[in-house]
């Protein structure tokens, strides 16, 4: 039973308003043939379907022999769905190149062995191949001149789920070399940069230096050549994205460009590779035979919306059961519409279910659509087509509604590569830094954004610098500007213990930050999985673990000490007066309760507010337009809701009793209020 208050809703909607929040599907036209299109089509319209992608995975019917291409089927495909109103995303189908092109040509991707990968998957290929680059320009040359001005194609995705090239061929080992004398200009430089003498490793030849090939069992290469090497080859997906994007531009005008990143993956810059798209889109599957998600899909949310900025999309959205060899568990009644509302939440415009229909055949058999693969239209069929008309009435009111946070959490590739190369204990890695401090924000409906290092920080109340492990001076004074002109700064340990070398910085942690935080750090002790405590100046106490900085004050002053250890009785969280703003820094990792303490401090003192008191697993973010807020609530969990409602609202979406709102199994509430 559908939850919209339509007699609400339509009372101030104009007829010629267009919606913009919409819903669509992924669709393999090359799977099911002609006919199909034409029981699909008019299911889809049924089900308020907009907007299809297609073709990503299809060079081998694109392009079945090499330069012989074949694009009647897929432009029949898209004039059907076209006509019938549904707009499509074409595919640059790179991500999967034929059998016949690798009977051809070797292009497979080297591991560290320098084995080669075989055929009979997918992304089996070296972006770094001369082949390869010129192969795809090729296919996405012919492409763009069939499809740039047909008008149902709204927008292009290039290649799918790009990653870093993580390949150890010669032709690789080749170009790094060119890449690293590009960036240092002489093997002096090189040397000096890297430290090279250690170990005897000074190059006197550029053809000396190798990639990190397996060397000895046990053994690791210079941190700062594996560094290089991961934004070598991050540069290298960025660039080959960019030759097709360079071909889209100028042979598709109007026509939309994007990727579908896959969320929270940290092999590659995404910020780098996002300056070319028109709009940031991920592929979010809550959950999988895997696992699930949890907290890392509203954070991967986040992440895409930071890549521009702005509105993005679902490229893939979970349609139901996951699976490739083994399946993850079915999906309960209401909680895809809850998935897909939870990103509209975070400023989603556009979401596609993966996919339309199972596939019967090859690797992804199991990975359920929302046609089961008998076709037939049952639950997940009926659940799309309520979010569809609850998309459509609502869309007069959220269509171009911004997320606006007083709460940055910055990160960037560096620092996640530094964690990856050398991670010095358990549970230091980016994203678990990033989490410590997202998820309380997030339960408590603070909006969040997750932004690169380039971005503006003005704007925000409070930054986060989580693990901001390779720091450059310009970045060090950026923070030093935000907060010395009245920003609030927070800090964790590790701070600033490489340069962008990855080298060890000379001076006392938190180096160039180390007037800014008002503390010193005069010794540090790895914890790992043991366990400690901390006492708070309110004289609450919390666990701590992972890591623990022994703090000499400077100019700071502490907030909480540590209870036991070798440095019980020294201040574990300090904050620092530092010219208009403040500085704090956490010299520890902590539990839910001590980020509760911590972090609600910081709020309260940046005046940030917050929605308190909010059931378990119960989503709250709230949207702004026109002088308009619109909070919506999703409950993530299969038992009811029911909470208290302050202030005066409009209910657009859900049921509302008596200065309560009940939020069903999986239900939605959807509010409007004057206040901005």
């Amino acid at each position: 039973m559908t939850e919209t208050k339509t007699g609400q809703a339509k009372q101030t909607v104009s007829k010629s308003s267009a919606p913009r929040i919409r819903v669509g599907v992924t669709y393999y036209p090359e799977h099911w043939g002609k006919a199909r299109l034409g029981i699909d089509i008019p299911l889809m319209r049924e089900a308020g379907i907009q907007i299809v992608r297609m073709g990503e995975f299809a060079w081998s019917r694109l392009e079945p022999s090499e330069g012989r291409y074949d694009f009647s089927w897929l432009e029949e495909a898209v004039n059907a769905f076209g006509q019938a109103g549904i707009s499509v995303v074409l595919g640059t189908p790179t991500a999967a190149p034929p059998a016949w092109f690798h009977q051809k040509y070797d292009v497979y991707p080297r591991d560290e062995w320098k084995r080669p990968l075989g055929f009979g998957t997918r992304l089996q290929r070296c972006l770094n191949h001369p082949v390869m680059r010129e192969s795809s320009r090729r296919i996405t040359e012919a492409m763009a001149r069939h499809f740039g001005h047909n008008p149902f194609v709204e927008a292009w995705q290039t290649d799918n789920e790009l990653t870093q090239n993580y390949c150890y061929c010669d032709y690789c080992a080749k170009a790094f070399r060119e890449w690293l004398a590009d960036k240092y200009g002489s093997l002096d430089n090189l040397n000096r940069a890297w430290g090279t003498v250690f170990w005897s490793q000074e190059y006197s030849d550029w053809e000396q230096i190798p990639l990190p090939w397996f060397a000895k069992c046990g053994m690791a290469h210079n941190p700062s050549l594996q560094l290089d090497y991961r934004r070598f080859q991050s540069d290298a997906t960025v660039t080959f994205q960019q030759e097709q994007v360079n071909i889209l531009r100028c042979l598709c005008p109007g026509q939309k460009i994007t990727h579908n990143i896959m969320g929270l993956n940290d092999s590659m810059d995404y910020f780098a590779l996002a300056a070319d798209w028109d709009f940031a889109a991920w592929d979010n599957y809550p959950i999988t035979p895997w696992g699930e998600n949890g907290m890392r899909v509203p954070l991967g949310h986040d992440v895409t919306r930071g890549m521009k900025n702005r509105a993005f999309w679902i490229m893939e959205e979970q349609a139901g059961i996951t699976g490739w060899e083994m399946m993850g568990p079915q999906t309960e009644p209401g909680q895809i519409r809850a998935w897909a509302w939870q990103a509209v939440s975070h400023g989603a415009e556009t979401i596609l279910f993966f996919r339309w229909r199972s596939c019967l055949y090859g690797t992804e058999q199991y990975w359920h659509g929302i046609l089961n693969h008998d076709g037939v239209p049952r639950r997940h069929f009926q659940e799309v087509k309520q979010l569809a008309k609850e998309f459509g009435e609502l869309s007069p009111f959220l269509s171009g509604a911004e997320v606006r946070s007083d709460v940055a959490i910055v990160h960037d590739a560096d620092q996640h590569y530094g964690y990856h190369i050398q991670p010095q204990v358990r549970g230091m890695g980016l994203w678990d830094q990033i989490l410590r401090f997202y998820t309380p924000l997030w339960r408590w409906g603070v909006n969040v954004d997750l932004v690169s290092p380039a971005a503006d920080f003005s704007p925000y109340r409070l930054v986060i610098l989580p693990g901001w492990y390779i720091l450059s001076d310009e970045f060090a004074d950026k923070v030093r500007q935000y907060v010395s002109r009245g920003g609030t700064v927070v800090m964790n340990p590790r701070t600033v213990v490489k340069n962008i070398d990855n080298v060890c910085v000379q001076i006392p942690l938190p180096g160039l930050l180390r007037d800014v935080a008002g503390i010193t750090v005069a010794e540090y002790s790895p914890m790992a999985e043991k366990v400690g405590s901390v006492q708070f100046r309110d004289q609450n106490t919390a666990s701590i673990s992972v890591w623990a900085d022994q703090l000499l004050l400077d100019t700071a002053e502490p907030f909480a000490w540590y209870r036991d250890s070798i440095y019980a009785g020294k201040p574990a969280v300090t904050c620092n007066d530092f010219g208009k703003g403040k500085a704090w820094y956490c010299g520890t990792f902590g539990d839910e309760g001590f980020y509760h303490i911590f972090l609600k401090q910081i709020l309260n003192e940046c005046g940030i507010s917050s929605w308190d008191g909010l059931p378990k697993g119960t989503s709250v973010r709230t949207l702004y337009r026109e002088g308009k807020r619109y909070t919506i609530l999703v409950n993530l969990e299969g038992q009811e809701k029911q909470l208290s409602l302050p202030g005066d609202w409009k209910m657009l979406l859900g049921e509302q009793g008596l200065n309560t709102l009940t939020l069903k199994a999986y239900g939605i509430a959807v509010l409007e209020s004057d206040r901005s």
